[in-house]
């Protein structure tokens, strides 16, 4: 990989990292656990978010009211982030098309996924849904295999780990 399309890869958050392990600079180390604590923040508030939303299902009634609430809430908080982003990108900038329809396709995936959740934890109990929609590292690493062959390494190793997530998920499920 070049050191142009590592740059362009790992920059996709403010923060660019462009050394490789060796001799590697402690910008990109720091980089790096920046990445991994705010995976787990994600991990945290998705874990959170399943406990919420089927507290808030047992009072509040109807899974798609809360969907819309959800994403109400949701476009409040990110939108300031979003028109700051979008205003630091200068003047005259545009998105590609092709660009633009993934990261549509994107969040209509993230609505399909976030709802199909909200529904899920309306008739199922957490425990239950949590480890299930938890399975998606899986479809994840087929979908880069298939897609972003040129840009990201599928090993063994992360194949193993993504088949140990959903045998896990098989004995929480089968045998709860």
């Amino acid at each position: 990989m070049s050191d142009a399309e590592r740059t362009e890869r790992a920059s996709v958050v403010p923060i660019t990292v462009e050394a490789d392990r060796p001799g590697e600079s402690s910008d990109a180390r720091r980089t790096e656990r920046v990445g991994y604590l705010i995976a787990f923040t994600a991990a945290a508030a998705y874990g959170t978010n399943a406990v919420l939303t089927r507290r808030g299902l047992a009072h509040y009634g109807h899974p798609f009211r809360a969907i819309v609430i959800a994403l109400i809430v949701g476009v409040v908080v990110l939108a300031p982030l979003a028109f700051r982003a979008w205003h630091a990108q200068g003047a005259g900038w545009r998105p590609e098309r092709r660009a633009l329809l993934f990261i549509l396709a994107s969040g209509l995936c993230a609505i399909m996924g976030y709802s199909a959740n909200v529904i899920a934890l309306s008739l199922l109990p957490v425990v239950v849904v949590a480890p299930i929609s938890s399975t998606y590292p899986l479809i994840t690493v087929f979908l880069v295999r298939v897609f972003l062959r040129q840009h990201e390494d599928v090993s063994r190793r992360m194949i193993l780990g993504a088949v140990c997530v959903v045998a896990g998920v098989v004995m929480v499920t089968v045998f709860r």
